[in-house]
């Protein structure tokens, strides 16, 4: 028995030490991951996932001291969630005993509610005061309740924040309000006689049942009662009282309960809440504090949404700004709030900083915050977040020495100019690339010019020309400030240098140099400017014209040609059908896909037209492939010009078009913007999420709103399928002319998210057996067309006297014949072949058994005929389209031409010239119904528009220099003027317009005006040329017609302006 004893003894003293071993291991394992935690926190205490992982370790191994610090740590940095609260308090009060313990977890239920809206952890703050007050009052048994863990006023402070945080929680609050209204209660049922409890209660009834919440009936009930047990005598009319308002909450909550309804159901997904916050906006009379709930719910799912809470900010500093309804206080909170749960946001960061300043902080707090901003790390993200906080700074600077230090000088100034060189060299050392918008740098050179060190300012410039000299809206701004600072020669410079850069606007600048001149300068200055943009904009064209040919180059080599998504049979390139419905302007027609002809099918050449023959002697151009080229910009601001989306999206590629649809009605816009390259598009999908102002855009394909469906019953209606799903642009089916069993077709949304939704009915049956097919349309997966069924072939070497039905009656032996067609000469003979067309393909190849056979003495050429007739007739509408438009173009020409020859040009008018003045001195000679229209222009002129050109003509010799109020003006006919540089660069038949000035010839009146024609007739006659030149003599009203010496007269001799006015108007007169 000893024995086994020992052995039984020996066997316990290995197990435990087996274990002491493991518990020891474990120790060492848990300790090393400690360590590792701890060094990884050291290098970069901004990990937030770091932080749980060590709490959740200190916590597994019992280290409260270590963990109690932890927690702090995370706090200081992060806000932390409902159930990382809910552990820490567990924690502190399982071990809180003494006064001071119980008071450190009431100050951690405090600090708890602050982070989020949270019910429950209100329900245990509150429930936890409660019971430490009524154990203090029962268990100590002090008549003096300082003595307590908390005082009754702690208490109702703790229960009238819960509640004021709570109670446009309108399915929950309920929860916080009846245990509050139960701890009063309670006091009263305890002195029934306490008159002022007793109204604390009816008031705390009487402001709950004006709040909308879910138990609104059972909190009417229960005032009832509280009426009759504490007011019986005056219940009727109190509860009379009270059922006024109580109706209206209750049509409130009614009103709010499907939006409840609608997030319940849904996981409370933020788009729900952002349409409840929609609707409380939207009430004649906002409640700040529902808005401010909703806001607070929607951030407790979402708290990492910078968005959500950037317009949470905008939200609280409207209502803090204008209707003064919410403090600095809550603003301070929130902004703090905002950026430790976002510390990536440049805007919440910039809003912090301001609060702040209208806090009237301490220089050293702001300074700190944005010491904070920059030490986390997080805005090395974005170069935009960290330029917006150090702007954000740099503004506050400058309004601390405008109002502490006066205006900007160079002894105050340099301390911003040291901010802002910092901030450039942290941006580049951040980020190894310079701000593509140059702000900072913008900045710098403001305050440069304002200190008057324009050497620095203009050096910046300069610099920045390195990477920028392709923008023309870089330019126009380097240009404004040349002209702010008064230096017009080097404005001049900058236009002509920025002239001759290959930017992504020339006609911008060319606009912009004449509208200068126009503003500035002399009329040398003037015409040099319009001479050397002339030259410019003929280099300008004849580079795009270069890179046309270029891209058409390359396209052909590349074997780019028109395809169709993969499962589908090609269709027209009608992506865009619905944009184009949007505008009244139409892209261009594209270029015709007509291929070359072989050497040996030069005869089949024939039946095309002429211009067709020739064209199809050029390379192949490419379509304009919109879907591939084509993105949407959505969500822009209202007031977007197209400029500000060319400075966002020119460094993606070039761009062929911008389009605009603006929705008036929801104040919404959104861009079609068309890249010459479908190459560019990846770099533009980047520019999602963008900010333009306060929006940001969302960018995305066109094709990413349109879906391939197939496989549908041909009776089905698609549009009323999904029009449930949004709104529906077109819905596009292929054509059934050649090919009846084609089932598919293009639904195109106006909202990217309704082609989305529509997905859902991918794979449902229509029809038994049958499942529909919805996919995104995918350009990707284009095919190639495949080439028509050939059903006709071509015939050659025919003897010149054949007729139709010989041919007929010869090809009709391989099958039913269709039809026969001979080209004939103007003699009525035929051209030597024909086109034989069969009903099937299967028929045409049997009748190439011809091929090599006689007939009537010709040996027959018997092939497949290679002309596409279907393209073929495309191709004469297109030719038709062209023929319409060039006379459309020509008829608008004439129209135009007509218009300015009706057109009197009045200029050098007095200063203060109007409309009315204007059309009092015409007046003398022509009645109102004479004239047509007056446009006063801003440089003293006037044109003036008459309804027939006789009386243009009257206007122009009676009005030239004529006195107008002390003023000798002119008038000349407005299509004897030189065109405006506008004009100039208009192109005619899609040529580039020749930029030479070539000043307009004045044609000879005659040399008999005034002969009589009859008796007593006074007419106008002329024996001169027709169309003969006149030299302007001295007097420059005044003209000698350039006569051979045969034909001169002794008596013509110089005749003033008024010989040939008074002689005009007697012949009108008479």
């Amino acid at each position: 028995m000893s024995t086994a004893s020992n052995f039984s003894d020996n066997e316990s003293n290995f197990s435990d030490l087996d274990q002491f071993e493991n518990q020891e291991e474990s120790i060492n394992a848990i300790s090393e991951t400690i360590a590792g935690l701890l060094e990884q926190l050291s290098n970069n205490v901004y990990q937030y996932e770091v932080h749980v992982q060590y709490i959740q370790t200190l916590r597994k191994s019992a280290l409260f001291d270590e963990l109690k610090e932890a927690r702090e740590m995370m706090h200081s940095i992060f806000p932390l969630s409902e159930e990382m609260w809910h552990e820490w308090i567990e924690d502190e009060s399982r071990i809180a005993s003494t006064k001071e313990e119980k008071q450190r977890v009431i100050q951690l239920y405090s600090k708890a509610v602050q982070d989020y809206l949270s019910i429950n952890l209100w329900k245990e703050y509150v429930s936890y005061i409660v019971q430490e007050y009524k154990n203090g009052l029962n268990e100590m048994e002090l008549e003096n309740e300082s003595e307590c863990t908390i005082t009754l006023d702690q208490v109702r402070k703790i229960f009238d924040e819960a509640n004021r945080e709570t109670c446009y929680y309108i399915t929950e609050s309920h929860q916080i309000w009846d245990a509050y209204k139960d701890f009063e209660v309670e006091i009263l049922e305890a002195s029934p006689r306490d008159e002022h409890q007793n109204i604390r209660v009816k008031k705390m009834y009487e402001s709950r049942l004006k709040i909308p919440h879910a138990t609104v009936d059972k909190t009417f009930s229960d005032y009832s009662s509280f009426i009759t047990k504490y007011d019986n005598f005056n219940y009727e009319n109190v509860m009379i009282e009270t059922n006024k308002y109580v109706s209206e909450t209750k049509g409130k909550y009614y009103e709010r309960d499907q939006y409840e309804n609608a997030l319940t159901a849904s996981n409370n997904p933020l788009d729900k809440f952002m349409d409840y916050i929609d609707f409380e906006k939207k009430q004649k009379k906002p409640v700040v504090n529902a808005i401010r709930t909703l806001y607070e719910r929607a951030i407790a799912n979402y708290y990492f949404d910078n968005t959500l809470w950037e317009n949470y900010m905008l939200f609280l500093l409207e209502k803090y700004l204008i209707d003064k309804k919410v403090s600095i206080s809550i603003l301070i909170k929130t902004a703090e709030r905002s950026v430790r749960n976002c510390p990536w946001s440049g805007d919440l960061w910039g809003h912090y900083i301001r609060i702040l300043e209208k806090n009237f902080s301490s220089p050293e707090e702001i300074v700190n915050i944005y010491n904070r901003a920059l030490s986390i790390g997080m805005l090395k993200n974005n170069i935009d977040d960290l330029i917006k906080v150090i702007i954000s700074n740099v503004d506050y600077e400058r309004r601390k020495i405008l109002a502490y230090k006066g205006p900007i000088s160079q002894e105050n100034g340099s301390s911003l100019v040291n901010l802002l060189e910092e901030g450039i060299k942290l941006v580049k050392e951040t980020f190894q690339i310079d701000d593509p918008y140059y702000r900072l740098e913008k900045y710098l050179i403001e305050i440069e010019t304002l200190i008057k060190n324009l050497s620095k300012a203009r050096q910046i410039w300069n610099e920045l020309c390195k990477n920028h000299r392709n923008e023309s809206e870089f330019w126009i701004r380097y240009a404004d400030w040349e002209k702010a600072v008064g230096n017009l020669d080097d404005v001049r410079k900058v236009y002509k240098r920025a002239s001759q850069q290959n930017t992504d606007w020339p006609e911008r600048i060319f606009d912009a140099w004449e509208h200068f001149e126009h503003q500035y300068g002399t009329v040398d200055n003037f015409e040099l400017a319009v001479i050397f943009i002339k030259k410019q904009m003929t280099i300008v064209a004849q580079r795009r014209e270069r890179a046309a040919l270029e891209e058409a180059k390359n396209a052909q080599s590349e074997g780019l040609s028109q395809v169709v998504p993969a499962m589908q049979v090609a269709e027209d390139n009608k992506s865009l059908e619905a944009i184009d419905s949007i505008s009244s302007e139409q892209y261009s027609e594209q270029y015709s896909d007509t291929k070359k002809r072989k050497p040996e099918d030069e005869q089949q050449m024939e039946e095309l037209p002429v211009a067709k023959r020739n064209k199809a002697q050029q390379f192949e151009k490419p379509k304009r492939d919109r879907e591939f080229a084509t993105i949407i910009v959505s969500n822009l601001p209202f007031d977007v010009k197209e400029g500000e989306l060319k400075t966002i999206f020119h460094e993606c590629g070039k761009i062929k078009e911008i389009r605009f649809l603006v929705d008036t009605v929801n104040a919404q816009k959104t861009a079609y913007i068309e890249f010459n390259e479908k190459e560019s598009v990846p770099a533009a999908l980047t520019k999602d999420k963008k900010r333009i102002g306060d929006q940001e855009i969302c960018v995305y394909r066109i094709s990413e709103r349109i879906l391939y469906v197939t496989n549908f019953p041909p009776s089905i209606d698609i549009e009323e399928l999904f029009k449930k799903y949004g709104e529906i642009l077109s819905v596009r089916k292929p054509s059934t002319k050649h090919k009846t069993n084609r089932v598919f077709c293009y639904v195109e949304f106006k909202e990217r998210n309704s082609a989305q939704a529509a997905l859902e009915m991918n794979g449902r049956e229509l029809e038994p057996g049958k499942k529909i097919v919805v996919m995104i349309s995918n350009p990707l997966l284009k095919k190639e067309r495949s080439a028509p069924i050939q059903t006709e072939v071509y015939v050659r070497n025919l003897p010149s006297n054949v007729e139709q039905n010989e041919l007929k009656s010869l090809f009709q032996t391989y099958g039913p014949v269709t039809f026969v067609r001979i080209p004939m000469t103007n003699d009525n003979k035929c051209k030597g072949f024909a086109f034989v067309e069969f009903e099937n393909k299967a028929h045409a190849k049997a009748s190439l058994a011809l091929n090599s056979t006689e007939f009537k003495g010709c040996v027959l050429n018997v092939t497949l005929s290679e002309i596409n007739r279907n393209q073929i007739q495309k191709e004469v509408k297109i030719n038709e389209r062209e023929k319409n438009k060039i006379s459309k173009r020509r008829q608008e020409g004439f129209k135009e031409s007509e218009k300015r020859s009706k057109t009197v040009a009045f200029t050098k008018l007095p200063k203060d010239s109007t409309e009315e003045s204007i059309r009092n001195m015409l007046s003398q000679k022509f009645k109102d119904e004479a004239i047509s229209k007056i446009t006063m222009s801003h440089d003293r002129c006037a044109y003036v528009e008459f309804e027939h050109i006789e009386d243009a003509g009257k206007a122009a010799l009676h009005f030239n220099k004529y006195k107008l109020e002390n003023t000798i003006i002119s008038a000349v006919i407005r299509s004897d003027l030189p065109s405006t540089l506008a004009e100039l660069a208009v192109q005619r038949d899609d040529k580039p317009a020749k930029m030479t000035m070539v000043p307009r010839r004045l044609i000879a009146p005659s040399s008999k005006l005034g002969t009589k024609r009859g008796p007593g007739k006074i007419g106008i006659g002329s024996s001169s040329k027709k169309g003969q030149l006149v030299k302007p003599t001295k007097d420059s009203n005044s003209f000698t017609e350039n006569q051979d010496d045969e034909t001169k007269d002794e008596n013509n001799s110089k005749k003033s302006n008024d010989y040939f006015r008074n002689i005009f108007y007697n012949s009108s007169n008479s």
